[in-house]
C-alpha cells in the first residue's frame, strides 16, 4: 500500500479528492492534506508520502516551489501536480521536475484512476530497482514506515468507527497509551486525532445530509453528538454554513 500526501488550497477540492474514490482499492491510502504549501512541505517532510499530489496554485509556496524543494531535499516520492489552468507552461514548469502526471480541475474519477495507475507502475519498478541493488533497508523495515503504516491503521479504525471511537478505545485496540495515539497521528499526518475525528463524522454528516430525508437531530446523533446544538455550532465552524443550509445548497 502506497501513501499519498494531498495539497490543495481550497478545503471542498481536497474533500472531493478524497471521496473521489476508493483510495485502499487502488493501493493507495492518504497520510496527510494541506491547504497551503508551507503546512504542506512541512507535513510531507514528517509523513514521507510516495507519493504527492499538489495544486499549482497555493498561498505559502505554490506548487512548483514545493515540488522543487522535494526534489532538492531528495525525498523519495512521486509527484503529480493539479490546476484549474489549462496554459502549457505550468504543465512543462512541473514537467521539468520529473512530475508523474498533470491534470486539469475538476479531476474526474477516470483520469485519478488511470493517473495511479500509472504511478503505481512508477513506485512498484523503483522498489524492484532497490531491492534488486541489494540494499539492507527496505520499505518495510524503515521505522517511519512501520510507523506511518500504525497511524493509518489508526485512521481506518478512527473512520469506520467515528460515531463511537475515542482516544482511549484506540489506545486499547492497538496496545498504547492515549499519549502516544495522539503522537502518532499528529507525527504521521500533520493533523491531530481530533481533527481527524472531527473530518470523518463532518463528511458523514454531509453525506447524510445530501442522501437522505433523516432530520438534523437524528443525522447529528448518528455521526456521534448527542448535543444537537453543538453539532450545529461545530457543522458551522467546520463548513461555513450551516447544516440546514447545506441541505438547501444542493
Amino acid at each position: 500500500m502506497y501513501r499519498v500526501f494531498l495539497a490543495d488550497d481550497e478545503p471542498w477540492v481536497l474533500l472531493g479528492l478524497q471521496n473521489l474514490i476508493d483510495w485502499r482499492e487502488s493501493g493507495f491510502v492518504i497520510c496527510g492534506e494541506a491547504t497551503d504549501g508551507v503546512k504542506a512541505w512541512e507535513r510531507i517532510c514528517n509523513t514521507k508520502p510516495d507519493l504527492i499530489i499538489s495544486d499549482i496554485q497555493m498561498p505559502g509556496l505554490d506548487g512548483i516551489e514545493l515540488i522543487s524543494r522535494v526534489r532538492e531535499a531528495k525525498l523519495d516520492a512521486e509527484v503529480v501536480i493539479i490546476s484549474g489552468y489549462s496554459e502549457f507552461e505550468y504543465a512543462r514548469a512541473g514537467l521539468q521536475y520529473g512530475c508523474a502526471d498533470y491534470l486539469l480541475k475538476p479531476v474526474y474519477e477516470e483520469e485519478l484512476l488511470s493517473c495511479l495507475k500509472k504511478v503505481e507502475k512508477r513506485l512498484n519498478r523503483r522498489r524492484l530497482n532497490e531491492e534488486g541493488d541489494g540494499g539492507t533497508e527496505t520499505e518495510g523495515e524503515r521505522p517511519w514506515q512501520s510507523e506511518g503504516k500504525t497511524a493509518q491503521e489508526m485512521l481506518v479504525y478512527l473512520r469506520k468507527h467515528y460515531a463511537t471511537v475515542t482516544q482511549q478505545l484506540l489506545a486499547e485496540n492497538f496496545g498504547m497509551s492515549v499519549s502516544a495515539v495522539s503522537q502518532i497521528i499528529k507525527k504521521n499526518t500533520g493533523k491531530s486525532y481530533s481533527d481527524h475525528l472531527l473530518e470523518a463524522r463532518i463528511q458523514k454528516a454531509q453525506q447524510l445530509l445530501k442522501d437522505t430525508d433523516r432530520s438534523i437531530e437524528e443525522i447529528a446523533e448518528q455521526v456521534g453528538y448527542g448535543d444537537y446544538f453543538y453539532f450545529m455550532k461545530v457543522f458551522k465552524k467546520a463548513t461555513g454554513i450551516s447544516p440546514s443550509a447545506y441541505r438547501r445548497s444542493l
